[in-house]
């Protein structure tokens, strides 16, 4: 459990847009289209499907994207949850 604290601390650190919520990693992204939108969450899923580990992702109020990640068959927040985080904040600053 050190070592995951240690994740936690790193990602505050780095400035991580995701927030623990509830037992889960979320983080909510505005964009300036739909289509800017899409180009991102493509990505997200590209990269999703190459760890194999898929988030869950809500379009809202038009161009807002929230992405939460947990792992359910664990029940909790995993290393690939943190990973997968690390990509999307990633991804997001070279934009």
């Amino acid at each position: 459990m050190k070592y995951l604290k240690r994740i936690f601390e790193s990602l505050d650190k780095e400035g991580s847009s995701f927030k623990e919520i509830d037992g889960k990693l979320v983080s909510n992204f505005k964009f300036e289209s739909q289509t800017e939108l899409a180009q991102f969450l493509l990505k997200v899923a590209k990269q999703a499907d190459k760890i194999n580990h898929h988030p869950d992702c809500k379009i809202h109020k038009g161009f807002q994207l929230e992405i939460t990640l947990f792992t359910h068959d664990k029940n909790e927040i995993t290393e690939l949850d943190r990973q997968l985080a690390h990509f999307i904040d990633s991804l997001k600053a070279k934009e």
